[in-house]
C-alpha cells in the first residue's frame, strides 16, 4: 500500500449525525426531489455572479491520451465550461478538432488490447480512519456470508462497471465506477485517486466499460473526455483525513463505438448530496481478492458516520470484504434490484488490507458543485 495514501496521524473516529442543507440541480438532497442550481465554473462564475473562491473549488481538465510508445496525443490542461461545451457540441466536430478527436479515439482503442486489459493491476485501496476493533471482528465474521457475486444479467449490472487507465511510466491500472444520470448523459463517478496521479499529473487512456464481466464489453466502451476533481484533493493538507475527504471525481465521457451516450446506453444512478445520516448501503465493485476482479461484487451494510481528526466526515461499513480494485465503486441508497439503479451517496475511497472495512467521503456541497461543473459539459 502506498505511503502517500496512508493517514500518518492518530485518527479519532466517532459516529455523529450532521445535516448540511444544499440545493442542487440534478444532485438531490435525498428523496425529496431536486431544486434548481447553477454552474460554478471559473468562466461561469463571471456569468452567474458567483465568487471566484466558489469557482476555484473545482478543477476541470482534458483527459490525457498517449500511445503505447509514450507519444502524447492529448495532454491534460484546464478547460473552461465554454471550451468543454464546444468539444461535445451536438454533431461531429469539424476541422482540426475532428482530427484531434479521431486521433485520440484511435490511440485509446489501440492501446487497450486484450493483453493490456488482462495485465492491468488493481489500484491499491488506501488506508483510512481506523474502525473500532470490536466492529471489525464482528464484521469480518460475517463478511463471507454477505458478500456475493452479482451474476444477474441485464439492468442489474450494466450501470456499474470497471475503468482502465495508465500512468506516465507505463503502469496499467483498474478501478470501479458507475454511470450517473444527468443532463449530459455522459458522466461517470469514481474515486479521485482513480483519475489524479499526483504532482499535477492525471492518468492517461481512461476508459469506462459498463457491465464489464470476464473481459466482455456488452455495452461498448466510453473514453474520458474531461476529468472533474476538487481543488481540495489536489492541494490537500497534511492533517489526517484531508486526502480522502475530497476523494471523488466525475468524468465526462465520449460516445461509445456505437455512437451512444453513456446514460442512453445503460442508465445511471441518481447523485444525492447533503444527506449525512446513516443509511443502508448497497456497495458495488470489482475487488481482486474475489474472482480476480473479473466479475462485479456487491455487499449490503448499514453505514456509520465516522470522523477523522475531529474535522473530516466519512461514511464507513464493516463486514464488506472488498479489497483493492473496488476503489470508486458506488454506495447506493434505495437500490432497486429490478432497474439496477439507486441513489449514490459516496464511492469507495479507502479500506483495510487485513479487515473487512471500507469508507467513502460524504457527498457535501463541494461534491454538489463538482457534479454541477461536470454538467456544464453539454
Amino acid at each position: 500500500m502506498s505511503k502517500r495514501h496512508t493517514f500518518s496521524r492518530t485518527v479519532v473516529a466517532f459516529a455523529l449525525a450532521m445535516t448540511v442543507p444544499v440545493a442542487a440541480s440534478h444532485a438531490d438532497n435525498g428523496s425529496k426531489g431536486d431544486s434548481s442550481g447553477s454552474s460554478t465554473s471559473q468562466s461561469g462564475s463571471a456569468r452567474t455572479g458567483k465568487s471566484a473562491s466558489a469557482a476555484s473549488e473545482t478543477v476541470s481538465v482534458t483527459a490525457p491520451v498517449t500511445k503505447a510508445d509514450g507519444t502524447k496525443v492529448v495532454t491534460a490542461h484546464k478547460v473552461s465550461a465554454g471550451e468543454r461545451k464546444t468539444a461535445l457540441a451536438s454533431g461531429a466536430p469539424t476541422g482540426r478538432a475532428a482530427e484531434r478527436d479521431a486521433a485520440a479515439r484511435k490511440a485509446v482503442r489501440e492501446y487497450w488490447t486484450r493483453e493490456r486489459l488482462a495485465s492491468a493491476k488493481p489500484m491499491p485501496l488506501p488506508s483510512g480512519p481506523k474502525a473500532d476493533k470490536s466492529s471489525l471482528r464482528k464484521g469480518a465474521a460475517k463478511a463471507e456470508q454477505t458478500l456475493k457475486a452479482d451474476k444477474a444479467a441485464g439492468k442489474t449490472t450494466r450501470v456499474n462497471g470497471k475503468v482502465f487507465f495508465n500512468d506516465d511510466r507505463g503502469g496499467k491500472y483498474e478501478c470501479s465506477a458507475s454511470a450517473v444520470d444527468s443532463p449530459t448523459k455522459r458522466i461517470v463517478v469514481t474515486a479521485a485517486h482513480c483519475v489524479y496521479a499526483g504532482k499535477n499529473k492525471y492518468f492517461s487512456n481512461w476508459m469506462f466499460i459498463p457491465g464489464y464481466d470476464n473481459g466482455n464489453k456488452p455495452y461498448g466502451t466510453f473514453q474520458a473526455q474531461h476529468f472533474h476533481v476538487l481543488q481540495d484533493y489536489i492541494h490537500r493538507g497534511n492533517d489526517a483525513g484531508s486526502d480522502w475527504n475530497s476523494d471523488v471525481a466525475f468524468v465526462t465521457t465520449k460516445d461509445s463505438e456505437q455512437g451512444k451516450r453513456l446514460v442512453d446506453a445503460v442508465g445511471g444512478h441518481k447523485v444525492v448530496t447533503g444527506k449525512t445520516t446513516e443509511f443502508n448501503a448497497t456497495i458495488f465493485g470489482y475487488p481482486h481478492n474475489i474472482d480476480k476482479g473479473l466479475t462485479l461484487q456487491t455487499c449490503s451494510k448499514m453505514t456509520k458516520d465516522t470522523w477523522a481528526n475531529r474535522k473530516y466526515h466519512f461514511h464507513t461499513v464493516t463486514g464488506c470484504n472488498l479489497k483493492e480494485g473496488a476503489s470508486g465503486g458506488p454506495w447506493l441508497e434505495n437500490y432497486n434490484e429490478k432497474t439496477g439503479v439507486g441513489e449514490i451517496r459516496t464511492v469507495t475511497s479507502f479500506g483495510s488490507e487485513t479487515e473487512a472495512y471500507l469508507g467513502g467521503p460524504r457527498f457535501d456541497d463541494r461534491a454538489k458543485k463538482l457534479f454541477e461543473e461536470a454538467n456544464s459539459d453539454k
